[in-house]
């Protein structure tokens, strides 16, 4: 029989399943990875979640508390380092490109693990599990290898270097509406001179 993950493991796919969007309605509608990888398999990663979006059957009062949540809990506070010990100097910041919101969490990390990454020996490839075709994020384009729908894994060839990813994110959600607004509104009042 194998050997259960760890709690603290299961904790940190979970936090990278929905980092930095894990506020229960907030979601996005791409997942792009870019990770840089050292020979000691350490390194570096940018993952940016593209069209950030709250999902509920009341998007108006959602997409205030949602979007207080991203502001408050993840961009500004610690949410994203508290779920995910492995990571290093994380950087975190939300700005507007091409129309939409994006979300964006830069790092280093120790190990493949900290990236989901498998590799089963020195010589073998580099290997992601994208998920099955009913998980929440599908497949879109990447730079490595897909196995196929019977074999949902991304390979890369063992010395590489620069690994990347784009997912498109799934949801069975009836309403879905950017954050766009509430992010100029945000912005609008943070340039505003403060009051003494």
């Amino acid at each position: 029989m194998g050997r259960s993950p760890s709690p603290g493991f299961r904790l940190l796919l979970l936090g990278f399943l929905f980092l930095p969007l894990a506020a229960g309605c907030l979601t996005s509608e791409f997942k792009e990875y870019r990770i840089k990888l050292r020979p000691d398999r350490s390194g570096e990663a940018t993952i940016r979640f593209v069209n950030v979006m709250t999902e509920s059957d009341d998007t108006t009062a959602t997409a205030e508390s949602d979007f207080d949540e991203l502001v408050g809990g993840y961009l500004q506070g610690t949410k994203i380092e508290r779920s995910n010990p492995g990571l290093r100097s994380v950087r975190k910041r939300l700005y507007e490109q091409d129309g939409v919101l994006v979300a964006e969490i830069s790092f280093a990390f120790d190990s493949l693990a900290s990236m989901r990454l498998f590799k089963f020996d020195g010589s073998s490839p580099i290997m992601y599990y994208v998920g099955d075709r009913y998980a929440n994020e599908q497949l879109v384009e990447t730079n490595g290898s897909y196995g196929r729908d019977w074999m949902p894994v991304v390979f890369w060839p063992s010395g590489s270097g620069e690994l990347f990813l784009r997912t498109r994110m799934v949801s069975q959600a009836s309403q879905r509406r950017s954050l766009l607004r509430e992010y100029r509104e945000w912005q609008a009042a943070q340039a505003r001179p403060r009051k003494q």
